[in-house]
Order: C-alpha cells, then sequence, then structure tokens
C-alpha cells in the first residue's frame, strides 16, 4: 500500500476545492464488513495513510475527513482486491481517484 501513501503525498491543492463540495461519503451497504475488517485489521495501513494527508494538508483542515474517507475506502479496495467484483474496486477508488487528479478552475482574474 506504500503507493496510496506516495499519492497522499502527491495529491494537488485542489483536491481541497473539490474536498469542499463533497456533502457526504458513505460505505456501499454490502461492502461494510470489508470496512469492518480494514478498521480491525489495517489499522496500521490506515494510521499511514492519514498521517501522510495530515502532512499534506493539515490535520485541521476542515474537509480532512473527506480524504480520510476515501483513502479508507481505497485501503478497502486493496485489501479485497481478489475478492471484489471490478465495479466495486472502482467504486470503492473513485472518490480517491477524483482528489488525485483534481485540477484548479481557470483564473478569475483571467476571466
Amino acid at each position: 500500500m506504500q503507493h496510496l501513501l506516495t499519492e497522499a503525498q502527491e495529491m494537488p491543492t485542489a483536491a481541497l476545492d473539490y474536498a469542499q463540495g463533497v456533502s457526504e461519503v458513505r460505505t456501499p451497504e454490502h461492502l461494510v464488513p470489508l470496512r469492518e475488517v480494514v478498521r480491525r485489521q489495517h489499522r496500521s495501513e490506515l494510521t499511514a495513510l492519514f498521517a501522510a494527508v495530515n502532512e499534506r494538508f493539515g490535520a485541521t483542515e476542515p474537509v480532512i475527513g473527506v480524504f480520510y474517507a476515501a483513502g479508507e475506502m481505497a485501503v478497502m479496495a486493496e485489501v479485497g482486491r481478489s475478492d471484489l467484483e471490478p465495479q466495486d474496486r472502482r467504486l470503492l477508488r473513485q472518490l480517491w481517484a477524483v482528489l488525485r487528479h483534481a485540477q484548479s478552475g481557470p483564473d478569475e482574474e483571467t476571466l
């Protein structure tokens, strides 16, 4: 899961803007058991990923929970990759991927 730590460290600043527009992040009901396994058995990986996010953006950032939720689901995708349906893997990685590829909009001064 080292790649997730690297991705967290390289997360663009524009991801903060995107995260501000996220009102809720939910784990699909059928994946809640996997979430519980990840929380129990992969706590150290989650802690390391959250620390990388904190290092990148600061733990006091108001939208930091969006990054934690996206990171948790990315870890779920890694842990369950051999057992998950492809669409579930994509769903679990979706928010993390969107945050990773967030781009700033046009500069208002140039409009």
